[in-house]
């Protein structure tokens, strides 16, 4: 049997016991998630069964968790009827976590500010705050200050947080919306030549 038949026949008997385990116990608290696979087709689906997220009523754990409102269909209550309010966990990720990041740049190492975003289109990175580095832009114009943006390592440790979260340095950033390398920490002194 080909590898994609033996995975979806292994997927389609997880979906049967889930069905199965919620015939016997209608009132657990449970919701199908539908997740598209790319190498199963267009058309095909597999259905994995997930908790109720605890912080919300409106959406499964496994998206409050991952911050996949996005994929999410429209939630809706147990009678059907739409669910109108805005999500607590997605409006919550909205606000940046603040933390203090510790970091080795250019042979310095500084305990700096960041926000780590859950959401939107910065998601699961760490931005810089204050523009504490020398960025010279490729096009040849006046290097500025300019500010970082960290995703996340677990192999390189040049910078980590206050929770234990290690980060990967970023060499290019944007000066004035040109892109740029980062060169070192930003200096208010004439830079000596």
């Amino acid at each position: 049997m080909p590898k994609k038949q033996s995975t979806a026949a292994r997927e389609g008997e997880k979906y049967t016991a889930a069905l199965r385990r919620e015939a016997e116990n209608p009132a657990a608290p449970t919701t199908y998630s539908y997740v598209p696979v790319d190498d199963a087709g267009d058309d095909h689906v597999w259905a994995r069964i997930v908790e109720d997220c605890p912080r919300c009523p409106c959406h499964a754990a496994r998206v409050c968790a991952d911050g996949l409102w996005h994929q999410a269909s429209r939630p809706t209550h147990a009678g059907g009827t739409p669910y109108s309010g805005l999500c607590p966990c997605e409006e919550a990720a909205k606000v940046p976590e603040p933390r203090r990041l510790t970091i080795a740049f250019k042979g310095v190492i500084r305990t700096l500010e960041a926000e780590y975003h859950r959401h939107g289109v910065m998601r699961g990175r760490l931005r810089v705050l204050g523009h504490p580095f020398r960025g010279e832009p490729d096009d040849g114009s006046a290097p500025n200050r300019c500010g970082m943006v960290l995703t996340r390592s677990k192999v390189m440790r040049t910078a980590r947080d206050d929770r234990g979260d290690t980060w990967l340095v970023r060499t290019r950033a944007s000066v004035g919306g040109r892109p740029a390398a980062i060169t070192g920490w930003w200096s208010d002194e004439a830079p000596e030549d």
